[in-house]
C-alpha cells in the first residue's frame, strides 16, 4: 500500500511499549512517518534503523510525559533548580533531534497550580523557558506548544497567545484533538484561534459525554466523542499524528484510526482552517 507521508503513528503509545514496535505493519496500512517520545531518541535507537529502511520518517518528538504536572517537569516551574533541569532535558532532546533531522518538538503548557505563584508569574517563566528552547533548536527544530486539560494556558486562544509572547520564529502550536474536546471546544475553532501558528495535529479521542469522569487518556478513535468528519476538516493539508494508547490490539487501532481519517477525504470537507 502506498503510504501517506502527512500521517504518521506514535508506536509508543500504541503499544504501551518503549521497543518490539510493530513498525512494518504500520508502513503497509498507509502510514508514511512517526511521532515518538522523548525518551525514544536513547539508549541506541534501536528502531531508528529499521524505520529508514522502511522510509518511515520521524516527523515529531512528543514531550508531553518530560512535562507531566508535579510529576516530571514543568516550563513554569518557580524553583529555578527544577526549570533548569527540565529545559536541560529538553535541549538535549532538540540536540539529537538536529542530529536526526526531526523538525518538530512537542511541548506542554505550564501545571495548573503553583504555590506562591500567580498566572502572570507561570506565564513569564513559560515564555522564558520556550525562548531558551528557541535558542538551542536554531533553524533545525521547531518548538510547539501544545494545549492540555487541567492545565494553565491550555486552550487554543491561550497557546496562541504564549506563542505571540515568545516572539520567535521557531516556536509555534501543536494540536490535541483529544484535549481540545476535554477543554469542551470544538476543533475546527481551536484550529482557527490557532490560525498560521498551527504546524501539527496529534490525534485520539476523549469520551466528553455528561456523567462520564474527564480524563486524558489518549482513546482510539471511536471510543469517545470526537467526530470523524470535524477532525478530517483540521487535518487537511496539515502533518499530524495518531495518538492513542491501545496496548491490547495497538495495530487494529491504527488501522481503524486511519481508515477513520481517511473515509470520504475526496470530498472537500467543512471548517477547513488554517489561514
Amino acid at each position: 500500500m502506498q503510504t501517506t507521508p502527512s500521517a504518521a503513528a506514535n508506536p509508543a503509545l500504541l503499544t504501551g511499549s518503549a521497543d518490539g514496535w510493530p513498525l512494518a505493519e504500520l508502513a503497509a496500512m498507509g502510514y508514511g512517518s512517526l511521532e515518538v517520545p522523548a525518551s525514544a531518541l536513547e539508549a541506541g535507537l534501536p528502531w531508528h534503523a529499521e524505520s529508514e529502511r522502511l522510509g518511515l520518517r520521524v516527523i515529531a518528538v512528543n514531550a508531553m510525559d518530560e512535562l507531566r504536572p508535579y510529576l516530571t517537569g514543568s516550563l513554569s516551574d518557580n524553583v529555578a533548580r527544577r526549570r533548569d533541569d527540565t529545559v536541560a532535558r529538553l535541549t538535549g532532546a532538540i540536540e539529537r533531534m538536529a542530529a536526526l533531522s526531526i523538525p518538530y518538538l512537542v511541548v506542554a503548557p505550564s501545571r495548573l497550580a503553583e504555590i506562591y505563584q500567580t498566572p502572570d508569574e507561570a506565564g513569564a517563566l513559560l515564555t522564558d523557558s520556550l525562548r531558551r528552547l528557541s535558542d538551542a533548536a536554531g533553524d533545525a527544530v521547531t518548538v510547539l506548544l501544545c494545549g492540555a486539560p487541567f492545565r494553565l494556558f491550555g486552550t487554543a486562544q491561550e497557546v496562541a497567545e504564549v506563542v505571540d509572547g515568545v516572539e520567535r520564529a521557531n516556536v509555534a502550536a501543536a494540536l490535541n484533538l483529544g484535549h481540545v474536546l476535554l477543554l469542551d471546544e470544538r476543533p475546527a475553532d481551536a484550529a482557527h484561534a490557532l490560525g498560521y501558528r498551527l504546524r501539527y495535529v496529534q490525534v485520539n479521542d476523549a469520551d466528553v459525554r455528561p456523567g462520564v469522569p474527564r480524563l486524558d487518556r489518549h482513546l482510539p478513535l471511536g471510543a469517545g466523542s470526537l467526530d470523524p468528519g470535524e477532525a478530517r476538516g483540521v487535518l487537511t493539508g496539515m502533518a499530524w499524528g495518531l495518538s492513542v494508547t491501545a496496548p491490547d490490539d495497538p495495530l487494529g487501532a491504527a488501522r481503524d484510526g486511519l481508515a477513520r481519517l481517511k473515509a470520504g477525504e475526496a470530498e472537500p470537507p467543512s471548517g477547513t482552517v488554517h489561514s
